[in-house]
């Protein structure tokens, strides 16, 4: 995606925006979510920054490793015995604790790039009551690291017990290649159906008391993405059930995981990009999501199975979707909603 660095404020002659740095506006969905198809567009997505060099590369990756060395033997997983299913939530523990914090020495410790490709570059939140010790930062990792990856590994060691037992269709590479390969899309269409239809779920009047855990955080870093309440953390990961009647294999499951889990601090990152030395190297942050942090009401799902625009809440960054939006949220407190 092209980005343009945004006018400050206290710039000549530059227009007023509510950040400090966004990619080109409006957003669109990926090429593949649009029709009709332009083949060239497709082709790009597909073998750029949109799936080979994107974070889904990363997360087949790890879960590659984690499958083949980090992970007992399958026939050692039909019982639930403490020794393996610990095994599982040591290796999640360490790989979403080195690579989020690795994410935030750099960002905001380091401060490797500065406020280079920075959304908002205001101060992550101290001495705030609503936090956790009183500090955003402490704060996420208790959520992220306690609750979070427990949660997490809880329908990881199901999955693997289904299978270890013979209880959930098993898929192999030998079987289809192609199948096999085709299968992370269909985890990650699946995940983003099941993403919008929960979080919009958790937005209703019964569940958003849960929710407003991790809507705490306005101005969002890496330890935010899966920051949330147990009840939240529960609705969030349970889309890995797929795997207890899809015909998958345990490298799809962990794809799924890494994916929600590690995934979610990428998209909560607060950068749009990965900048080292004056190169952008990689995209990272998810500007898509980072405005549903800041107007609550839009964006519930991800860009590529484009749900919010089929349904209206599309937020594509522009000051005249913000003007909608504020729009909707007076109408909604006038109805009392």
């Amino acid at each position: 995606m092209a980005a343009t660095d945004a006018s400050h404020p206290g710039q000549a002659g530059a227009p007023r925006t509510p950040w400090h740095w966004h990619p080109d506006l409006p957003l669109r969905p990926p090429p593949v979510s649009r029709w009709p198809w332009r083949p060239p567009e497709v082709f790009s997505w597909l073998f750029g920054r949109g799936v080979l060099f994107s974070q889904h590369t990363v997360f087949v990756g790890l879960a590659v490793v984690a499958w083949w060395w980090l992970t007992p033997p399958l026939e050692t997983m039909a019982r639930f015995e403490a020794g393996w299913m610990l095994q599982v939530w040591a290796r999640n523990l360490a790989i979403y604790g080195a690579i989020t914090g690795a994410l935030h020495l750099w960002f905001y410790t380091f401060r490797g790039q500065g406020n280079t490709h920075r959304y908002d570059a205001r101060p992550l939140a101290r001495n705030e009551r609503k936090f956790l010790f009183g500090n955003q930062v402490w704060d996420n990792m208790f959520w992220s690291l306690v609750p979070g990856v427990a949660i997490w590994t809880g329908f990881e060691v199901l999955a693997l017990w289904a299978w270890a037992n013979g209880i959930a269709p098993y898929m192999t590479w030998a079987e289809s290649p192609l199948l096999f390969i085709a299968m992370f899309f269909v985890v990650w269409a699946f995940e983003a159906v099941h993403f919008y239809l929960v979080h919009r779920w958790l937005h209703s009047k019964a569940l958003y008391r849960f929710h407003r855990l991790h809507h705490h955080n306005v101005t969002v870093a890496p330890w935010s993405g899966i920051s949330m309440h147990p009840v939240e953390l529960v609705l969030y990961f349970s889309s890995m059930l797929m795997h207890l009647v899809v015909w998958s294999h345990p490298i799809h499951m962990l794809y799924h995981g890494f994916f929600l889990a590690v995934g979610a601090s990428w998209s909560h990152i607060g950068y749009g990009n990965l900048v080292v030395r004056g190169r952008n190297l990689f995209d990272m942050g998810d500007m898509f999501h980072t405005l549903h942090h800041r107007y609550y009401n839009c964006n519930y799902g991800q860009a590529f199975v484009p749900l919010d625009k089929w349904f209206g809440s599309f937020h594509d960054g522009t000051a005249e979707a913000t003007a909608t939006m504020m729009k909707r949220q007076r109408l909604a407190k006038g109805r009392g909603s």
